[in-house]
């Protein structure tokens, strides 16, 4: 599993998120050579220790009889040593940070066969991949699964978006995305037929979304998990309900099991069975997300937004953004056309709180 070029990758990201910068796919952060922390990256002696704690935690240094002092060095190269020796001795598990889109972040332990048996059939989906085209950090556990696991498996590079000509993309390339990414790379490439594979997951991918990704040519695949769990269910379009893993089973309640003995979970959402294996995912159970710094309750919010003239219908769901958590629409109006869509935006933005104002809208 470990090289000394995927441990460096993860603790870059690592970087990233404890100095709150947002990743974005530049290759540049992992080409450095004889890099420092302080004098190349620019962390401070406070950032540089919240970032040793963070190390210490995804790759469980503190379990191993006298570990390795990450704080004896400021050299990244030395990180890199350290850590991989470490993996050398102690390589059971690694430790995953959830969002807290619902408030305080948990901290989630995931025993390595259970992400080794993950990637082995991530490899069977995405078995003709060639490359990964990646727009989430590896230290995520969507991350890790396609950007550090699958390309081990595949024997495939990882090629940053800084580094793809979007005029010829790689065949068979396999773009790694959120639907924020998604919504960006459509605005951004508008008239692109790409032609290749991709995956989203971390947030709902609405339907209408969904649509535009696959007239772009692009062959899509959506995860439906979380951190906790990992990966859940797939489905590879936006009509089909999702398929459970095989490894999950139904258990009451709408929860699931792990096959293979892990511990039962209760999903995050609610959802609808539609026959052994396959669900519909309807909404949220925990109806309330920290922004801000403030709790939102979505139901409240999309109520007042079904009242809003010309509203047909309002979904409405929460995803992390870096180190903050913003809302999402999808949207149905009853006239639909650019003005109407640009009256119902500028009444959204002038009638809610900032911390429950949509960042995106969608509309279907």
């Amino acid at each position: 599993m470990w090289t000394r070029v995927n441990i460096k990758q993860i603790i870059i990201d690592l970087s990233l998120k404890v100095t709150g910068q947002p990743f974005t796919g530049d290759s540049s952060f992992y080409q450095l050579t004889d890099a420092d922390w302080k004098d190349t990256l620019g962390l401070d002696s406070i950032e540089l220790m919240g970032l040793a704690a963070a190390v210490n935690s995804f790759f469980n240094i503190f379990e191993i009889y006298n570990p390795p002092y990450l704080l004896s060095s400021t050299r990244i190269d030395d990180w890199v040593d350290m850590i991989y020796k470490v993996r050398q001795v102690n390589d059971e598990a690694l430790i995953f940070h959830t969002s807290g889109t619902s408030g305080t972040a948990k901290i989630t332990r995931h025993p390595l066969a259970y992400l080794e048996r993950e990637i082995a059939f991530l490899g069977t989906l995405f078995s003709d991949a060639t490359c990964i085209v990646p727009y989430v950090a590896s230290n995520s556990i969507y991350g890790f699964l396609f950007t550090v696991g699958l390309p081990r498996l595949l024997n495939i590079p990882v090629v940053y978006p800084s580094q793809v000509n979007w005029q010829q993309m790689p065949p068979q390339a396999l773009i790694v995305a959120t639907p924020f990414n998604w919504q960006f790379l459509l605005n951004t490439l508008p008239g692109a037929q790409m032609n290749c594979l991709g995956v989203s997951a971390a947030a709902p991918l609405y339907d209408i979304l969904y649509q535009d990704i696959l007239s772009k040519g692009i062959s899509l695949t959506e995860l439906y998990g979380s951190t906790e769990t990992s990966g859940i269910g797939f489905r590879t379009h936006w009509e089909q309900p999702f398929t459970l893993l095989p490894f999950w089973e139904f258990t009451a309640g709408n929860n699931v099991a792990d096959r293979d003995g892990r511990a039962e979970f209760e999903l995050m959402d609610e959802i609808d069975q539609l026959g052994p294996g396959k669900f519909k995912v309807t909404g949220r159970r925990d109806k309330q997300v920290k922004v801000a710094g403030k709790l939102v309750d979505m139901e409240a919010v999309t109520a007042q937004i079904k009242k809003m003239p010309n509203i047909a219908g309002c979904r409405l769901s929460a995803k992390a953004l870096g180190n903050d958590v913003i809302i999402q629409a999808e949207l149905a109006l009853v006239d639909d056309g650019e003005q109407q869509r640009a009256e119902i935006k500028k009444l959204i933005r002038t009638s809610l709180p900032a911390h429950e104002k949509p960042r995106d809208l969608y509309f279907s």
